[in-house]
């Protein structure tokens, strides 16, 4: 009998579990949350300079507490229309730019406030990274590219929705570009006509989905 192939799913914030958790829809491959094994209130340092980084960081704690291959994220926000020096530019320390951790309310409030600072509106991208860890010493990363960063652009505007999302306040100052719709306001309608309209984006979304299916498959049949 094949043994079962799982997967942990390295992440405190309940927004992204499902995010992370689609990836592996029709693979086989069971996903595990930290609640599943009874693992609560646990912060993954996140100390690197980079997402890359981060991601790596993540998925080594989450391994050491979970005991199993681990799926992390870790992302850094980039303004597109600053320089990458400017001070306003928060990297990967997103929750910590107003040099303290903050909770969703004042990072939404932050960020709206950046947004007031240049003109009410900027263009924005999420630098995603993403470790699949089967050991400490066995693990692969993905980061999206500077390429794939323009397609991927929203913007982000000093006026919030009424929408609130536990764990991602930004949607709620984020914009999609080829509808002019919150994120928290669009329908399916609305999704799809932007989906649409950004093909070099969704070529990006695919290529990331099949390293997820491929790498974990790699990494959970390894001896």
């Amino acid at each position: 009998m094949t043994e079962k192939k799982q997967i942990f799913i390295g992440t405190a914030n309940p927004s992204k579990l499902p995010y992370l958790c689609g990836f592996f829809d029709g693979t086989g491959i069971e996903c595990v949350s930290p609640a599943a094994l009874g693992i609560k209130a646990f912060d993954a340092p996140e100390n690197g300079r980079t997402a890359e980084e981060n991601a790596i960081e993540k998925a080594a704690s989450w391994h050491r507490i979970a005991k199993m291959s681990v799926f992390a994220l870790d992302a850094g926000l980039l303004f597109l229309d600053l320089p990458d020096n400017d001070p306003d530019q928060p990297g990967v320390h997103v929750r910590r730019a107003a040099g303290h951790s903050m909770n969703d309310e004042e990072m939404l409030m932050w960020f709206a406030g950046v947004a007031h600072r240049h003109g009410g509106r900027l263009r924005a991208a999420w630098q995603d990274s993403y470790c699949i860890m089967r050991t400490p010493g066995a693990f692969r990363t993905f980061t999206f590219t500077r390429q794939m960063l323009e397609p991927n652009a929203f913007i982000i505007t000093d006026t919030p929705c009424a929408g609130r999302l536990d764990g991602w306040p930004l949607n709620s100052i984020s914009v999609d570009i080829p509808t002019g719709k919150y994120w928290l306001e669009m329908t399916d309608s609305d999704r799809a006509r932007s989906k649409a309209a950004n093909a070099e984006k969704n070529e990006f979304v695919h290529e990331l989905r099949q390293w997820v299916r491929r790498t974990a498959g790699e990494l959970l049949g390894e001896a």
